[in-house]
């Protein structure tokens, strides 16, 4: 396995772009940093909604839940619509998901709270023209172990539903901090010990049981509510923890066609330095700068590449720490300096390379569409570390 990293001689324009549309794109960005009021808007061509729906489901060997039995999660659907955003915009985080992190990681009270975003609750849907299935695929998306929850990963999930994509993200009671169901109830979580290795895998093991839930569950779902989502061509990926369980479902669940770890120590097989790693299929890790480097950080992103048999990317960024692989990495922008374990890259540039890669490798293994920045070296990205599978 070599590794490679080309650093730009020329500046970090892509060549593919005109200077126009790029300086748009980085005004309305950092429009939204100037303002600390909003969140950073989706590029796509459409608008984006957000639902949420109760799965039932009975697991009675809850690690988190009490007396160890939940009876359903939470799924929230990001998803395109033509649907202009309309009125005042609204705080994107429950004010009590707001608080946890405020305290947690630092923030002024009341500075993530009062963060807006261009999301659209319940949005009608955007309807695929007459005759034809929905075109573009379904990813499934977990959060970190113990947050942030979906809502603090709505940065890089409503830019995918902007190009068309539908993004389940599943949060489990008890687990997160905080989630709301749609009925209003609100649930509080446990501490999670994460020097508790075995209370980490049990929750591992419940997000494996959880995904298989769900995608059981969708076609259901999708009936009962007239979605219009495909339910035969779907990806997972997620962050932390989220990250790790996607990589396991790929490897167990044929329903799943590609998947992608955002920053996450890999559990299960897919964490063995064996042939068990190997997931068969399209496979991608995005982490931070030691994350599975040659000289210490993880050894599971460093022994998993080498075992796989189907497309592999792995993919490392330069001034990332591991804050940096969900919305925080835009919150550190708002107060630099408050959350002492993110990274010292421009918040922003980030937001720019999880948006670019993410959607460039679910672009290629579920729709066919090639993108170079998945082949070598990107001169308009050169915090990102290409390592070459071959």
């Amino acid at each position: 396995m070599k590794m490679t990293r080309k650093l730009s001689s020329s500046g970090p324009w892509p060549t593919i772009f005109s200077h126009l549309i790029l300086s748009s794109v980085f005004a309305i960005l950092y429009t939204s940093v100037a303002n600390a009021s909003a969140i950073p808007p989706p590029t796509g061509p459409y608008h984006v909604g957000v639902r949420k729906y109760t799965v039932p489901h009975r697991n009675t060997h809850d690690p988190v839940a009490p007396n160890n039995v939940s009876t359903a999660f939470l799924a929230t659907v990001f998803y395109p619509t033509l649907h202009k955003p309309q009125g005042p915009p609204k705080p994107y985080l429950n004010p009590e998901t707001a608080a946890v992190f405020e305290q947690s990681w630092n923030y002024t009270p009341g500075t993530l709270a009062s963060l807006t975003s261009t999301v659209q609750q319940d949005a009608p849907f955007l309807e695929p023209s007459e005759g034809n299935k929905w075109p573009y695929p379904t990813l499934l998306f977990g959060p970190g172990a113990g947050g942030p929850p979906i809502e603090g990963n709505t940065i890089l999930l409503s830019e995918l539903a902007s190009y068309g994509y539908a993004i389940i993200g599943l949060d489990h009671p008890f687990e997160q901090p905080f989630i709301r169901f749609p009925n209003g109830t609100g649930v509080t979580g446990v501490t999670i010990d994460y020097s508790s290795l075995s209370l980490i895998n049990a929750i591992y093991a419940t997000r494996l049981v959880d995904n298989n839930a769900f995608l059981n569950y969708l076609p259901h779902l999708v009936d009962k509510y007239n979605l219009p989502f495909n339910t035969t061509r779907i990806g997972a990926f997620g962050y932390s923890l989220g990250g790790a369980a996607a990589l396991g479902s790929l490897q167990v669940d044929s329903r799943i066609i590609s998947g992608l770890d955002l920053d996450g120590t890999l559990f299960g097989p897919p964490g063995l330095n064996s042939s068990a790693a190997d997931v068969r299929k399209p496979a991608m890790l995005l982490g931070n700068q030691d994350h599975g480097g040659e000289y210490g950080g993880d050894y599971s992103w460093a022994t998993f590449p080498l075992w796989q048999t189907g497309y592999m990317r792995k993919f490392l960024v330069n001034g990332t720490t591991h804050h940096d692989f969900c919305d925080d990495t835009f919150w550190k922008t708002l107060e630099p300096g408050a959350d002492p374990a993110a990274g010292s890259i421009q918040g922003v540039e980030q937001v720019r390379i999880l948006n670019a890669y993410v959607k460039a490798f679910f672009d290629l293994t579920l729709l066919g569409r090639n993108s170079p920045i998945l082949d070598r070296p990107s001169e308009e990205f050169p915090e990102v570390v290409y390592y070459d599978m071959s």
